[in-house]
């Protein structure tokens, strides 16, 4: 692949990541009381805790969640897919069985669907009435921990296809 698209798709993750986390993850902590959002909860959150976020979002902080953040964090984890999977589009791995390259693909995919279903989960947890439903609450909580899991494995799958790359050399 050529570099300048490389580079923009890289440039265009990192803008869509520094919008979310710079500009708007302050906004949103700031309306609702200090509490984080749901997406940057690791290790998940129960529905009590889910029901006092929601209590204390404002509603400028709804509009913001399901505005400008969600547009974002949408456009974020397809494009951050896409740069986790640039290790494998290198011509050194074109010999790599196609199997194999699937296999170590599916983890930046996987990624990228867990944050779009953790998004999707989110926005009905802030368009319904308190209390939320304990179920759906659990969903996204899943969803939220997956999508970081699987964030975690596609980076080392990247980073080791980048380090056998260099050692090849």
């Amino acid at each position: 692949m050529k570099r300048g698209p490389v580079l923009l798709l890289i440039a265009a993750a990192a803008l869509a990541f520094g919008g979310q986390v710079l500009i708007y993850g302050p906004q949103l902590r700031a309306a609702a009381g200090g509490l984080a959002p749901f997406d940057l909860r690791i290790g998940g959150y129960e529905a009590g805790a889910a029901n006092d976020y929601l209590a204390a979002l404002s509603g400028a902080g709804k509009a913001l969640y399901l505005g400008p953040v969600r547009l974002l964090d949408t456009l974020f984890p397809m494009l951050m897919a896409g740069v986790l999977l640039l290790p494998l589009g290198r011509r050194a791995w074109r010999g790599l069985a196609q199997g194999l390259r699937v296999a170590l693909g599916l983890p930046a995919l996987a990624y990228g669907l867990c944050d779009l279903g953790e998004n999707a989960a989110i926005s009905r947890l802030l368009r319904a009435d308190l209390p939320v439903d304990p179920e759906a609450v659990r969903l996204a909580s899943l969803l939220t921990q997956a999508k970081f899991l699987t964030f975690g494995l596609a980076v080392l799958v990247a980073l080791a296809l980048l380090g056998l790359k260099r050692r090849g050399r």
